[in-house]
């Protein structure tokens, strides 16, 4: 078949409102696929109704909703060779005052949904016998950081989906990717569910672009030989210090981190649409 005879190929995005994933859909785009995102509803989403981008609005913590959204991705482009699971949401807090009531939400967006859309999109790449999951990690889900100890949680159980994902599907030759961002310029801060960056990380300033992370995910998905990529590179030696000299990583956290009584105990309400759809990952 002659290049220009080739079906396009066709992601679905999550959270491609704001941040990495409307970074990610204008990305795809650009190279030539067709794209499909679901986020909450809002203007960010509306700039993309117009041309061949498929919006789902709805919040992905719904079961009816991730099932709605593959439906009509198939239904609309016939198949689905990628999907990446960006949406996200974050908390700050210690062990000793994290709220525990608000676990089950950060659970269930940046771990539950992100499952069940892999299991929903399944069927349909092993029919074409290609395809690629890629998980949006974070650098947090390899170093525990005790001011974001839920959210670390939840990467932490993201990275470990995504490692049995992997080796279960590699037969079916598809293939699962995550991506560790470190600090992504985004409105993350600001979107958390409960607390507020420490005083001390507050003048931490973000050093890569959404449009850089988005970059990564398409290579990701375009370079068969990856499984993992951190952007910018630095995460990766971050993440080896803790696995092989732990005690160096503790005495750099205890020098940067969290004073318990920097936290400022904001606190926001877990249903707030803004903070389900955040694209972030610091």
């Amino acid at each position: 078949m002659l290049r220009s005879e080739r079906v396009a190929r066709v992601v679905l995005i999550t959270g491609g409102s704001q941040g990495i994933g409307a970074a990610a859909v204008q990305c795809f785009r650009d190279k030539g696929w067709k794209v499909s995102t679901v986020a909450l509803p809002g203007e960010n989403l509306n700039r993309w109704r117009s041309g061949s981008v498929l919006t789902v609005e709805g919040d992905i913590t719904s079961k009816e909703v991730r099932t709605g959204v593959v439906e009509r991705t198939l239904q609309r482009f016939g198949r689905i060779d990628a999907l990446v699971n960006n949406a996200g949401i974050g908390l700050y807090g210690s062990p000793s005052n994290l709220p525990t009531d608000l676990l089950g939400r950060l659970f269930d967006v940046n771990a539950v949904a992100p499952l069940h859309l892999a299991q929903l999109v399944i069927p349909a790449m092993r029919r074409q016998r290609s395809g690629t999951i890629v998980n949006i990690g974070s650098v947090a889900g390899n170093v525990s950081m005790p001011w974001a100890v839920g959210y670390c949680a939840s990467k932490f159980a993201l990275h470990a989906l995504n490692d049995s994902l992997r080796l279960e599907l590699r037969r079916d030759r598809i293939r699962v990717v995550k991506v560790c961002p470190g600090i992504v310029a985004t409105k993350f801060r600001d979107n958390v569910i409960w607390g507020s960056v420490p005083r001390k990380l507050a003048d931490l300033r973000p050093v890569i672009s959404p449009e850089k992370v988005a970059k990564a995910i398409y290579r990701a998905v375009d370079s068969p030989w990856l499984h993992t990529v951190y952007v910018p590179e630095l995460g990766r030696i971050f993440s080896a210090v803790q696995r092989f000299c732990p005690a160096l990583m503790d005495w750099y956290l205890q020098r940067v981190g969290a004073d318990p009584t920097a936290e400022s105990g904001r606190s926001r309400h877990q249903n707030e649409p803004e903070a389900v759809e955040s694209g972030a990952n610091v």
